[in-house]
């Protein structure tokens, strides 16, 4: 089995860094490449159809904050693995979580996808979860980690 890319999608949660533990033990087995995953997920506040947002200038603070939020649980998850070097880079999205990891899969030849068994949703990730999601609809191969 030759595992070039691990795409490993993180969200600060514990099973996400089980994820990346998981991850960087496939690393260190096989040479491969981790690239760290973080989605900024649109909040129904940010559609235009909604006749009941808030102001522009709350919105864009929201937005920041996101992604302040998004680095440091990158940068937190790159600590983990520093012993990996240069084979560890971050890639931060904004939009559908499940869309996103499986789209770039594809796009950026990954040989597999690393992910929490559940995130930061808690109970509502049992119904449908991003993780469940994405093991059905990616044609990439799916490591879920508990």
């Amino acid at each position: 089995m030759t595992v070039k890319k691990i795409l490993v999608p993180v969200d600060g949660s514990p099973n996400s860094q089980k994820a990346i533990e998981k991850a960087k033990e496939l690393a260190e087995q096989y040479g491969s490449q981790i690239i760290l995953f973080n989605v900024m997920e649109m909040s129904s506040l940010d559609y235009p159809s909604n006749p009941y947002t808030f102001s522009r200038e709350l919105l864009e603070r929201l937005n920041q904050e996101s992604k302040l939020i998004s680095t440091k649980i990158l940068e937190n998850a790159k600590k983990s693995l520093e012993s990996l070097g240069e084979r560890v880079s971050m890639v931060q999205e904004v939009g559908v979580a499940y869309d996103l990891i499986i789209n770039y899969a594809e796009t950026h030849d990954v040989d597999l996808i690393v992910i929490g068994s559940k995130g930061t949703s808690g109970v509502r990730n049992m119904l449908g979860s991003v993780t469940r999601k994405v093991a059905v609809g990616s044609k990439k191969s799916v490591l879920i980690v508990r």
